[in-house]
């Protein structure tokens, strides 16, 4: 199924034909770091269409703070994070809301908004980046969580009412709402 999106203005999409859609996030020299703790020192990385990444370290080793530094919400604090061969730091704010419609993000312990029910959490992507009817919504919304494996009956629950791993595969549903391109997931299988 397709969704159909809100179609944006000319001056809110990237231009297409200069992207580098091979190498759809790099990180290039990237330098993270908390005070005097550095985090990454000239970390370069390519992540390529159709790849499979997995990063592995013990706890506190800087894979949340990488993925949240690709992401764009933590900024480097060296190098840059390059988006379709754009430096993420230029890009305009609509450019960079046109790349986020294109991906999914699976944070640590699912982060769902606790005032919503599972289903509406997963509807958020779609209230924010589609026209689509509220009815559809909420099919494609069912439809995602019966993906992800969650009972037909945790679709009214509220994230308070669930287990963690309920919660991960609430969270796992959402960030696969507008069938991204990419998926971004923090500890999946924690």
């Amino acid at each position: 199924m397709i969704l159909q999106t809100k179609k944006p203005e000319p001056s809110l999409v990237l231009d297409y034909e200069k992207l580098d859609t091979k190498i759809p996030v790099a990180a290039v020299n990237l330098r993270t770091q908390f005070g005097e703790n550095v985090i990454h020192e000239n970390l370069n990385l390519e992540l390529r269409a159709g790849e499979i990444l997995g990063v592995v370290g013990g706890s506190g080793a800087g894979k949340s703070v990488l993925l949240n530094t690709l992401l764009g919400l933590k900024q480097p604090d060296g190098g840059e994070v390059r988006i379709f061969g754009h430096n993420r730091a230029q890009m305009t704010r609509e450019q960079r809301r046109a790349f986020e419609t294109r991906i999914g993000v699976l944070f640590q312990g699912g982060a769902l908004f606790s005032s919503l029910n599972v289903r509406e959490n997963v509807m958020v992507p779609m209230r924010l980046h589609t026209n689509l009817p509220v009815p559809l919504m909420r099919e494609l919304a069912d439809m995602k969580l019966n993906m992800v494996g969650l009972p037909r009956k945790a679709s009214t629950l509220f994230p308070s009412d669930l287990s963690g791993g309920m919660r991960k595969r609430a969270g796992l549903a959402r960030a696969l709402s507008l069938d991204p391109q990419m998926l971004f997931l923090d500890e999946p299988t924690a």
